[in-house]
């Protein structure tokens, strides 16, 4: 081994034992970036309840305008991201939110003559209260899921969600209650 082979051997050690090219120790310095933000620092935020379950897989963003209250779980590819400027997205103790499920304090702006992105964001405050559960890949923005109320998985909520209510489908709407709860 030469004295530059083992030089670089220094300065690049293998990951873990891998071996690997340097395009795809880039990529993988690029994800552990990305975890990082999304998830490590984004969980230090004082509103987030440290008894709340994240995957490090979801994403939080704007997390000075996110809460995330005690044993809420928040699953994995989840996108929680709070407003742009002065809105809130709230998780409620012990809400579930299944993979994939979006949550955005938000929604752009469609009417105006050219590209939909220049044409501004109006921010709502979104909320999943406590105990309720929104099932994968359902987006909710900018509205409320009522206290214990169910999403149907794949729905996508454009109204308040009341109480107890079970919802499903794009756009959701109420098929049934909980029963047996106060």
């Amino acid at each position: 081994m030469t004295l530059g082979d083992r030089v670089r051997a220094f300065l690049h050690p293998p990951a873990a034992g891998l071996d690997l090219d340097p395009d795809e120790r880039r990529a993988v310095e690029a994800l552990a970036r990305w975890v990082a933000r999304e998830h490590v620092a984004a969980k230090r935020s004082p509103t987030i309840d440290p008894t709340a379950w994240i995957s490090p897989l979801a994403s939080l963003r704007f997390t000075e305008r996110v809460e995330i209250a005690a044993k809420a779980t928040i699953g994995p590819y989840c996108c929680v991201w709070g407003g742009w400027s002065r809105t809130w997205t709230r998780v409620g103790a012990e809400a579930l939110l299944s993979p994939g499920v979006v949550l955005v304090a938000g929604n752009h702006v469609t009417h105006g003559p050219g590209p939909v992105r220049d044409l501004g964001f109006e921010e709502l405050d979104v909320e999943v209260a406590a105990g309720a559960w929104v099932g994968a890949h359902a987006v909710v923005v900018g509205k409320r899921v009522g206290v214990g109320a169910v999403v149907a998985a794949n729905s996508v909520v454009l109204d308040d969600v009341e109480d107890y209510a079970i919802v499903a489908g794009s756009p959701a709407r109420v098929v049934g209650h909980r029963t047996g709860v106060t």
